[in-house]
């Protein structure tokens, strides 16, 4: 008597423990299947965001390594020496340097057109360390930030990137990252390093930015 007892309740209980377990299992794969979906999402939009933040460098890496080797492809002292510009126009949307055919002028011109622009404004010598804060400032903030050798008509020209400051000790200031794209050493042309690696301290150093 008592085991027929037993028995018809555990026949009772089974079919409900066995649902239980199937639910339970069922719920436990469908977990395990968000968690799934969740992590691969992260996973894309990690590297999406890694991407983003690194595609400006691969831009200006490569804007660098195709200006030397244009130079040294180049047939005429005149070839490759319109890139700055065009970096520039292109980069900020601007046609402060195209001429009337419509065609990026040479690196020499940058100096005479800025000075005679009323788009752009001298704000003073990167020798002094509230000029060089406040074209970082500027360029961060999106804006155009260039510093010429005013030494002569032909100087050299450097574009402020955006990033912070290093510290100089030849230059006793904190100094933005540029790029520099040297026509006469080609080969020494960079982008992401101090102002120091494009100049000597000097005061001929104006620095402009386009308001």
């Amino acid at each position: 008597m008592r085991n027929q007892k037993i028995k018809q309740i555990l026949t009772a209980v089974f079919p409900v423990l066995v649902f239980t377990l199937l639910v339970s299992c069922k719920g436990d794969k469908q977990k395990e299947e968000v968690t799934s979906e969740i992590d691969m999402d992260e996973s894309l939009e990690q590297a999406s965001s890694e991407i983003n933040e690194t595609q400006p460098e691969k831009t200006y890496h490569t804007l660098v390594a195709g200006f030397i080797e244009c130079k040294s492809n180049a047939t005429e002292r005149s070839h490759c020496r319109n890139e700055i510009t065009k970096i520039i126009s292109e980069k900020y949307n601007i046609d402060d340097f195209r001429d009337g055919t419509q065609s990026f002028v040479i690196y020499d011109s940058i100096q005479p057109l800025i000075k005679r622009s009323n788009k752009w404004k001298s704000i003073g010598l990167a020798t002094n360390q509230e000029v060089l804060d406040k074209a970082l400032e500027h360029t961060n903030k999106g804006g155009l930030s260039l510093i010429i050798d005013t030494s002569n008509s032909y100087g050299h020209v450097v574009m402020i990137l955006p990033g912070e400051s290093y510290p100089s000790g030849s230059w006793n200031l904190k100094l933005p990252p540029v790029l520099s794209l040297l026509n006469p050493q080609p080969e020494s042309s960079f982008f992401g390093k101090p102002l120091s690696f494009a100049f000597k301290r000097s005061d001929d150093l104006q620095v402009f930015i386009r308001e």
